[in-house]
């Protein structure tokens, strides 16, 4: 049997492999990731502005700064995707340290990661990437485009163990600045023995796939970000789709809602069936 410290050994390479960063830590949850990052992003840039999306975020997007006396502005965004041209025009006064956002709004639509950072490395302001959906990807969970990556690996997620979470950073000396956070949200013993196998089972390739038959099943609705990658689908709102959802067994969030979009919509929650259902539903 592997000790803990090969146990440990073994999940910092593979987590280094897929977040793209040499240098990674583990927490109890990823709301913890989240704080730390923020944390950690005041700490280096000392602005005191962070940039939000306007929809497509998680509810810890706002209520986080506070903490930290940081006040949010929000980036304009096509339901959810970030809108350039604002994004260049906000960063303008050079008052914002971080840009928190969600590899996939909403787990629903991908984001231009790579423009992203261009436009942000100008400015000098940290791209905080919440990779919760998209770990696993070969074009996002991009530590090549990012400063941070923070996630969960919590129940719903890609890779769903139902605890714990992870922040990457480019730099290894940012870390020692949230030694705090990170001693108050360390992760029980049992996670080292048990995530590999859950990484092994990583939902997202089969999410991608069941994304594009859904929205195939449903293409004469008016489908937000159609052409997107993503897990989730989400469609302006018609009595139908409710009805869709309960014949095929799947959860559904009503929108507006500031976690999927603000847009009287349905998000059909692909991400929450598990990997026995979506292997089910893909396999034809």
């Amino acid at each position: 049997m592997k000790s803990m410290s090969e146990l440990a050994e073994k999940l910092d390479k593979r987590m280094q492999k897929l977040t793209k960063h040499d240098n990674v830590h583990f927490t109890d949850r990823g709301n913890s990731a989240i704080f730390m990052a923020l944390s950690i992003a005041k700490q280096i840039n000392n602005k005191p502005k962070i940039l939000i999306p306007d929809q497509g975020g998680w509810y810890s997007y706002k209520r986080y700064p506070k903490y930290l006396g940081l006040e949010i502005v929000e980036v304009k965004t096509d339901y959810g995707v970030i809108d350039l041209k604002d994004l260049k025009k906000k960063l303008k006064k050079d008052e914002i340290g971080c840009f928190i956002f969600s590899s996939f709004a909403g787990y629903f639509a991908e984001q231009p990661l790579r423009k992203i950072k261009t436009i942000c490395k100008k400015k000098n302001c940290l791209i905080i990437e919440d990779s919760c959906g998209s770990i696993g990807d070969t074009k996002l969970c991009n530590g090549k485009y990012s400063d941070m990556t923070v996630g969960s690996f919590g129940n719903w997620k890609p890779i769903s163990y139902g605890y714990g979470g992870w922040i990457s950073v480019r730099e290894k000396r940012w870390l020692d600045n949230a030694r705090e956070v990170m001693s108050m949200c360390k992760v029980h013993e049992r996670f080292y023995k048990d995530i590999m196998k859950f990484i092994r089972k990583n939902k997202f390739k089969k999410l991608i796939k069941l994304n594009k038959i859904v929205k195939e099943d449903l293409k004469d609705f008016d489908i937000i970000h159609r052409d997107k990658r993503g897990l989730n689908v989400v469609v302006k709102f018609d009595p139908k789709i409710t009805e869709y959802c309960k014949e095929k067994g799947f959860q559904h969030i009503l929108c507006p809602n500031y976690i999927r979009v603000n847009e009287m919509a349905v998000s059909i929650e692909l991400k929450r069936l598990n990997l026995d259902r979506i292997k089910e539903l893909t396999s034809n």
